[in-house]
């Protein structure tokens, strides 16, 4: 072929790898795009945003279509350059434009424009579902045959039961309905923290061991009751000899009685509550359950080799929840005049 035939087949080069471009970003976007918002896009009257819940609900026919097109055009693009290589340079340089065309076509058509996709996958469904809805129409016989096929494979394997909604749909439908008005912010919060709820751990709200207030059980009364002025606590941890070994709780109501009633308390054993343990990676949520059923409290929470990290209280656990839980002596914070707490 003379000069003159080389920029039209270059050019030819160009648009088949701009179309794998196209076709790897439409795949990504489908695959990753939130359908939840796409909803709520629909129901402003959004007509891009119903074009793009009409593909997802075809979603099998629309990504074999995208296949399809993705595989017409690599192997076009392969087929393009190896023919033109031979005619102008030979056999030998063959394997030399394979390599050079198949890292062009990974970058180009597979890498860079599906990681594009991905970080915006809304925007590109909702500027690619007309073309993809066009390339739908026009390849029906073809991904109708595929896709019987894939279907009859799939019948023979066992599948897993399909999560309707994913989790990251629910934070994405609270955060819609929170910006739309339909929850206040609070509510959206309280929300989202109850979906959180189950997935934290003892270990990620716990009263460290360096913040522990404990005492000795052979602590005399006026040292306890020293302590007890000083803290606000309501039950304390005793241990005997060391802090790894906590052999109850002592609530403060129940010591202060019995002190006004008897005077010097020799032994505080008798008014000690049988003490809880819980480990440091267990869920709050199950926590929660078992310390209500057994009444309790606080829990003290242990380590390896019964080693105690720390405890943990029904308030620090509801707090998780519901947000800062103020004690009844804790000071009430003043409004500045900007708003703000002080």
């Amino acid at each position: 072929m003379d000069d003159d035939g080389r920029p039209a087949w270059i050019i030819f080069f160009i648009i088949l790898v701009f179309l794998a471009f196209i076709f790897a970003m439409a795949e990504t976007a489908l695959a990753s795009v939130s359908e939840s918002k796409l909803k709520t896009k629909a129901d402003k009257n959004d007509v891009r945003a119903k074009r793009a819940l009409r593909i997802l609900d075809s979603f099998d026919v629309a990504i074999t279509t995208i296949l399809v097109c993705t595989n017409i055009v690599h192997i076009a693009a392969a087929g393009l350059v190896t023919l033109k290589v031979t005619e102008l340079f030979g056999l030998s340089f063959v394997s030399i434009s394979t390599i050079l065309t198949t890292l062009v076509i990974f970058f180009f058509g597979e890498m860079l424009p599906k990681s594009i996709a991905r970080k915006y996958p809304m925007k590109f469904t909702l500027a690619l579902g007309g073309v993809i809805l066009v390339l739908m129409t026009v390849l029906r016989p073809i991904t109708f045959v595929l896709t019987a096929i894939g279907n009859a494979a799939a019948r023979l394997t066992k599948s897993e039961d399909e999560v309707s909604v994913t989790e990251d749909e629910i934070y994405d439908i609270i955060e819609d309905m929170t910006e739309e008005g339909s929850l206040d912010e609070k509510q959206g919060e309280l929300i989202s923290s109850a979906l959180q709820f189950r997935d934290i751990s003892v270990g990620d709200v716990i009263t460290g061991r360096g913040k522990l207030v404990a005492i000795d059980v052979n602590t005399p009364p006026d040292e306890i009751l020293k302590v007890i002025r000083n803290e606000t606590h309501s039950r304390l941890p005793v241990y005997k000899n060391s802090v790894d070994n906590i052999i109850g709780i002592l609530q403060i109501r129940k010591y202060i009685k019995a002190y006004l009633a008897g005077g010097d308390i020799k032994n505080i054993r008798p008014l000690l509550d049988r003490p809880y343990f819980v480990g440091a990676d267990m869920k709050i949520d199950g926590v929660l359950s078992a310390m209500s059923s057994h009444r309790k409290n606080i829990a003290v929470v242990t380590g390896k080799g019964r080693r105690t990290l720390g405890i943990i209280t029904i308030e620090d656990i509801l707090e998780e929840l519901v947000g800062e839980i103020r004690d009844e002596d804790e000071p009430v914070p003043q409004k500045a005049e900007g708003g703000d707490e002080v």
